[in-house]
């Protein structure tokens, strides 16, 4: 991997976090890909980056962030464009816990978004980058170290992935390709 990547994909671009991420990489001769759920935010955040750096080329993608199939055609999609430096996995949304204990639906909603999304993106990506020294980065939160009555569907979603990240970091060892 280069010292200063060229090719950066994030995917849950317009969280806080994903965006001042694409702010501080954005420089002249990076491409920046941004995905997410929602065209008109991607675009925003997009029209924002190119003023900000105009020399930055930045891409956007919208679709479905939690269907398997879909995932591997973006991800798939993506890579055809070029092999990706460095991708950021940020997306994820805060349910409520009560509502998560009243309806299955929303705990499996929340378990997909938070969890099994990130978790797919990060495994069809790893799949091509395996030996192209690219670094892959999944956010977790401390919400996943322990259950809380607060918030414990969040939690098993983020410890979920710290695990998954953790099993990922192993299989990339001396590869050439990290994930943190």
């Amino acid at each position: 991997m280069p010292d200063s990547p060229r090719r950066i994909v994030i995917i849950g671009a317009t969280s806080s976090i994903a965006e001042h991420c694409a702010r501080l990489w954005a420089a002249p001769g990076v491409t920046l890909t941004l995905v997410g759920r929602d065209a008109g935010r991607l675009e925003r955040v997009a029209a924002d980056l190119r003023v900000r750096s105009p020399g930055a080329e930045v891409d956007t993608r919208s679709g479905d962030l939690l269907d398997a199939r879909a995932i591997r055609t973006l991800v798939d999609a993506i890579v055809a464009q070029g092999m990706p430096d460095r991708v950021l996995i940020a997306h994820g949304v805060l349910p409520d816990q009560q509502a998560c204990q009243r309806d299955l639906g929303a705990a499996f909603d929340a378990l997909q978004v938070n969890a099994l999304s990130p978790v797919l993106f990060a495994e069809a990506f790893a799949g091509h980058m395996e030996h192209s020294g690219g670094v892959i980065t999944l956010i977790g939160s401390v919400a996943g170290d322990r259950g809380r009555r607060s918030n414990y569907v969040y939690g098993a979603a983020k410890g979920l992935v710290t695990r998954y990240a953790q099993g990922l970091q192993h299989r990339l060892a001396g590869s050439g390709s990290r994930c943190c």
